[in-house]
């Protein structure tokens, strides 16, 4: 998708496989547009932010439509960005993710898709979880505990770097993604 214009009182902050996200001028909110035939996903999204209404690891909706949600403005980094500047990841980040998704899951929801991307760290050193649409899917998502694996299996090694460039991630995404979706032949043993 590309944005070819949009309303002066928006800023354009980020681009999506189904939606961009718009920070709202003079206000401490954004507002994510889906794209056409994306639409399905934002009630989805829409019912699921109200499951976890009130929780403090994820962001508070304000109104929305058919094609569109407004809430919270999170700022900070995500942990994606976090790996490509040297932005330590601390223990710390990882239970908050843990306790984030351990609500949800007590909310009767089934948290899928958490990548780097939807993991967000605020300046006060707090964990937010955003784009939970897929946290209604019935199928059992290991995403979150293949990359806690990674965590620490590696990064928490003295010799691991902490500054990760976006290629190498960017690489091994693809090399997760494949893995996890191609049928693998299992040996009988």
């Amino acid at each position: 998708m590309k944005i070819d214009k949009h309303h002066c009182h928006l800023k354009l902050y980020g681009m999506g496989r189904s939606a961009a996200v718009f920070q709202i001028k003079n206000e401490n909110k954004v507002i994510k547009i889906f794209y056409p035939s994306f639409e399905k996903i934002a009630i989805e999204e829409k019912q699921n932010y109200e499951k976890l209404n009130g929780n403090p690891y994820y962001p508070t909706i304000y109104e929305s439509g058919a094609n569109y949600l407004v809430m919270d403005f999170i700022e900070g980094k995500t942990f994606f960005e976090c790996l490509a500047e040297g932005i330590p990841l601390k223990s710390h980040y990882i239970e908050q993710v843990d306790n984030g998704l351990q609500y949800a899951k007590e909310a009767g929801l089934n948290p899928s898709d958490i990548h780097l991307h939807n993991l967000i760290l605020t300046k006060e050193g707090d964990v937010r979880i955003i784009d939970v649409a897929r946290f209604s899917q019935e199928k059992k998502c290991t995403q979150w505990d293949d990359l806690k694996c990674g965590y620490t299996k590696y990064y928490q090694r003295a010799y691991f770097p902490k500054k990760i460039p976006r290629w190498i991630m960017y690489t091994v995404s693809k090399l997760y993604r494949l893995y996890k979706y191609l049928p693998v032949k299992k040996e009988k043993s």
